[in-house]
């Protein structure tokens, strides 16, 4: 079975003075190889990250995808209500990239800013998907609440999504309601929520996605959250996913299935 994960960061070298860990392509690539996964999807990196420059950050990512097509595709990173979404939009779409990653959290904008409307619209049109960070962040909960999202969706009826962390543990079912709301386009990231101290093993979440997935087959895509996750963890979550009472069809899918289709690949 062929794994392809989602949710990598890949990140420049950090300086002394940065908080971030190293997360080069090598060290991604050992990883991988630990986990036994195929591919993964590399988000480039944030503004922060790359001098406040997020068309440099993701044509640095673009390089890093091209130096080894393999195993690497390549996320935009995206903030909608900025003034430079529409020249990374154009990038993207003219490198035939199909997702970007957006983090209300880190540029800190409501989702729901009418700023944001254009960026929306244009990533509709281009057919590029946006992953969002979703749940508990440090910042303000009103900028990214679940109902936000299903407005988005309601509003460009054509627009992918994949929803991180599926709220976290505060907002799971919540998101779970507008996954089930708009079938078929929206997709909940099984990232950093089965195994480890952030996990949500005390409340079975394992249990409550079998449900989910034997009842009505939900769009759930595995995700690493590379390099904040261990090796260790994330191969324990794809033997979690494995050990669920599902389908093996549903495990493919979630290991890799929903994903490539998400993407076209």
């Amino acid at each position: 079975m062929k794994i392809i994960a989602n949710h990598a960061h890949l990140i420049p070298d950090p300086t002394e003075k940065d908080w971030w860990p190293k997360a080069d392509a090598e060290i991604l690539l050992r990883h991988l190889d630990f986990c036994g996964i195929d591919q993964a999807v590399i988000f480039a990196p944030f503004a922060c990250q790359m001098n406040g420059d997020r068309i440099k950050a993701n044509r640095w990512a673009l390089e890093q995808a091209k130096a080894h097509p393999d195993r690497f595709i390549v996320a935009g990173n995206l903030f909608p209500a900025g003034s430079d979404a529409f020249e990374i939009l154009r990038i993207l779409g003219e490198e035939g990239v199909k997702t970007a990653k957006v983090h209300p959290s880190v540029d800190l904008y409501d989702v729901s800013d009418p700023l944001a409307c254009d960026c929306y619209a244009r990533a509709e049109e281009l057919g590029i998907a946006l992953d969002f960070h979703t749940g508990p962040h440090g910042t303000r909960l009103s900028l990214a609440k679940p109902e936000k999202f299903d407005d988005l969706a309601w509003d460009y009826p054509r627009l992918r999504m994949v929803f991180e962390h599926v709220g976290g543990r505060p907002y799971f079912e919540e998101f779970v309601a507008v996954i089930e709301n708009h079938r078929g386009r929206a997709f909940g990231g099984l990232t950093s929520m089965l195994y480890g101290p952030e996990s949500f093993t005390s409340c079975d979440l394992p249990r409550r996605i079998e449900e989910l997935v034997n009842l009505r087959g939900h769009n759930f895509i595995f995700g690493l959250d590379f390099p904040y996750n261990s090796p260790e963890i994330n191969r324990r979550d794809i033997e979690i996913i494995m050990s669920m009472n599902i389908p093996q069809a549903e495990k493919e899918k979630i290991l890799g299935g929903n994903l490539a289709g998400l993407l076209g690949l």
